[in-house]
């Protein structure tokens, strides 16, 4: 059947093209009055039915205003997605994240802000909105719990070492950058991720020498090898090591900030900690007889912390070891020093053999001059073959002390 010169399949290659050119139209339009090409009729807001966006944007702020947080809020964000290339859109953007952070829907208020810094970075609220961010951040650093279906469920720090890392990635020049890096540091530090923590604070230390945050930074970093050290989870003494150097460059550094006390406390208790940790270690070995090992360690503490309690410890049982078997049993080495007599004869000898090899020596052969109670060493056998070479084996001398027991001191 045709109608006026159409047929069927016309009408329906005609019903698919008008849907299509509809929505061309559609969006041409859109993109022409967002750009401010078209200024007769504005597109219809559901809640204020009139006006361009910079009549919507006033209605949007009288509705503050009234204190109509909600309908304020779509006003703005219809203005933002409505208009984005209008010169009200930074500020509507900006006015839709305050007002959700205002109203305590402070993931929606970030993503809002992050929003408007990655689309206008030259808007005048930059350093405002980046300061927003960081305190949202710093709630959750705070234990601020994260919400499940709107529950509030745990704490999490890992939500704040996110929301630090977004910052930095979109606002690296900020004025607030220094914090925003220290800030991350701690939501590191605070889930256990020291070594990530210590890179953390040294880059503050690194991208931002004159920031105020330095002398926190650098105090955080002998804080967190502390940790470390006193916690046992080290397998040595070295972060305490890194410790007392990260506190003392600190205090060369920055003798005036408020943690100096702080940190020469903190350099007491490593000490204290450390010189026990080694008296523990020498009464160790005295308990299992090894009084040559035991004074190594004895000494050591005494040496090293001459004015603590260990060390008058350490010193009160040396004493006692030196009355009950002599200082030779406590020395390190194999042989006894040499007495005075026993010193002479040997330089003697030792004179007698050199001269015994000049040219025009004339004196007893060098055989006569050596005593027989010093016989010569063997010489060591030559090996024929690789598989006849071991490695030598370490032997500890043999302990010179009595078969007595000896009590600890208490």
């Amino acid at each position: 059947m045709r109608i006026y010169g159409f047929t069927p399949a016309r009408f329906g290659t005609l019903f698919m093209v008008m849907p299509a050119v509809a929505c061309a139209l559609l969006v041409t339009r859109l993109h022409a009055e967002s750009e401010g090409l078209v200024k007769s009729e504005a597109i219809t807001n559901t809640l204020i039915s009139f006006g361009t966006a910079a009549d919507h944007l006033a209605a949007a702020d009288s509705l503050v205003s009234s204190g109509e947080t909600e309908k304020a809020i779509t006003t703005y964000r219809f203005i933002a997605k409505t208009y984005p290339k209008s010169k009200e859109a930074p500020e509507a953007q900006f006015k839709l994240a305050k007002q959700l952070n205002n109203k305590g829907a402070l993931d929606s208020a970030f993503k809002e802000y992050e929003t408007l810094l990655k689309k206008y970075p030259q808007t005048p609220n930059f350093e405002e909105s980046v300061a927003d961010q960081i305190n949202i951040a710093n709630a959750y650093l705070k234990g601020l719990k994260v919400k499940f279906l709107g529950i509030p469920m745990v704490p999490s720090m890992e939500k704040a070492e996110e929301m630090y890392t977004s910052i930095l990635k979109v606002s690296p020049y900020s004025k607030h950058a220094a914090i925003t890096q220290f800030n991350l540091g701690l939501a590191l530090q605070k889930q256990g991720k020291a070594q990530e923590a210590i890179a953390a604070y040294q880059k503050v230390l690194d991208k931002y020498p004159n920031s105020p945050a330095c002398d926190s930074a650098a105090y955080q970093v002998g804080y967190v090898y502390q940790q470390l050290g006193m916690t046992g989870k080290s397998q040595d003494l070295s972060a305490l090591k890194q410790a007392q150097n990260n506190y003392q460059d600190f205090l060369l550094q920055y003798p005036n900030s408020e943690k100096v006390q702080q940190a020469g406390e903190n350099m007491k208790s490593m000490f204290s900690k450390e010189s026990a940790d080694t008296l523990r270690v020498a009464r160790f070995y005295d308990f299992n007889k090894d009084f040559k090992a035991s004074s190594i360690y004895y000494n050591d503490v005494i040496r090293r912390f001459p004015q603590t309690e260990e060390a008058t410890a350490a010193k009160s049982r040396l004493d006692e070891l030196k009355a009950l078997y002599g200082e030779d049993a406590l020395r390190v080495g194999q042989e006894r020093p040499e007495n005075g007599e026993r010193l002479a004869e040997r330089r003697r000898l030792q004179a007698q053999v050199e001269s015994a090899a000049l040219a025009n020596y004339d004196g007893p052969p060098k055989k006569d001059i050596v005593p027989e109670e010093a016989p010569p060493l063997p010489q060591p056998k030559m090996k024929g073959d690789l598989r006849d070479t071991q490695p030598i084996p370490l032997q500890e001398p043999p302990s010179q002390t009595p078969p007595q027991r000896t009590p600890l001191s208490p």
